[in-house]
């Protein structure tokens, strides 16, 4: 399946109520932990986790950030931040998790997405003696809970803190230098034409990203990720578009695609070339890395 297909396929999880317990084990300590993961299911563990397999790209961003790379065994194909992750064993993952895979490698534990998996393929995780503890992001808020539970998860509480805490830091100085007001707008593109175009409404991240920059989403009206028409686009004339499709070498690059798409020539962004490309999922992933895509969002609006 095509990268892209697969990445969508990570970013429509429909939205969970989350929440966080944890006994809230310091760095470096042992003993029994019990978090409650973000779909309220609660998991107890004899002593935090050393042998974890991670299935989605953001949570093993996460997993190196907290400072538990070391605990790692394995990872889901489309991981592939930082670099060393891709020296793991690699798992299928999505509807096509082959649970003989994950379980021959023995982890301790195995953190999802919620869409991720089939809850067949969880009750035979579990039986073969796997945690399986889901992180499912999708709001700014909910990046810092997938934090502070893999953090929890694998001793790691103390580090999981400092980065939400810098996360929070990095994104109020950002707010402090925007000048918009809101009356410009800007249109996410996470899924290209080809593929039948889909976009970010409000719940999602990227809609926070635009708030926090001074602009407007133009399907903030809408909830979600959601599929949308190119007359949609047309008709909501965005000032700015984001495309995070990125190109896999099979074909044209993306802001090149959108340049030249028939009908689009009129929209203020095209006649202004005011495309942004977010190379290295930046802006796709619900992780720490977010911060890195918000300040590359700010120079495009703003300027560096």
């Amino acid at each position: 399946m095509k990268k892209y297909t697969k990445l969508l396929a990570a970013l429509l999880a429909l939205a969970l109520v989350v929440s966080f317990t944890g006994c809230g084990k310091e760095n470096g300590k042992t003993g029994p932990i019990t978090v409650t993961d973000m779909t309220g299911r609660t998991i107890t563990l004899d002593h935090p986790a050393e042998k974890v397999v991670a299935l989605s790209a953001a949570d093993c961003d996460i997993v190196y950030a907290v400072g538990a790379f070391d605990t790692l065994i394995g990872r889901g194909e489309m991981c592939d931040y930082p670099e060393q992750v891709k020296d793991l064993p690699s798992v299928q993952s999505g509807y096509d998790t082959n649970t003989e895979e994950i379980v021959k490698l023995a982890p301790e534990v195995l953190i999802m997405s919620a869409m991720a998996q089939t809850q067949e393929q969880v009750e035979a995780l579990e039986a073969a003696g796997v945690k399986v503890v889901v992180s499912d992001a999708q709001d700014i808020e909910g990046i810092y809970t997938s934090i502070e539970l893999i953090g929890a998860v694998t001793g790691h509480s103390e580090d999981a803190a400092k980065v939400v805490a810098d996360m929070k830091k990095a994104f109020d100085d950002l707010k402090a230098q925007v000048k918009g007001d809101g009356t410009e707008t800007v249109y996410f593109e996470v899924s290209p034409l080809k593929w039948g175009l889909w976009s970010a409404g409000s719940g999602t991240f990227m809609n926070e990203l635009a708030e926090m920059m001074g602009v407007k989403n133009i399907f903030a009206d809408q909830q979600g990720w959601i599929q949308v028409s190119e007359e949609q686009v047309i008709e909501r004339a965005p000032d700015y578009i984001v495309t995070i499709t990125m190109s896999s070498g099979e074909g044209d690059d993306p802001v090149a695609e959108i340049l030249g798409r028939p009908g689009w020539e009129h929209i203020p962004a095209v006649e202004n070339n005011k495309i942004l490309n977010a190379p290295n999922n930046e802006l796709t992933r619900p992780s720490q890395r977010l911060i890195e895509g918000a300040q590359m969002f700010y120079d495009f609006i703003y300027g560096k």
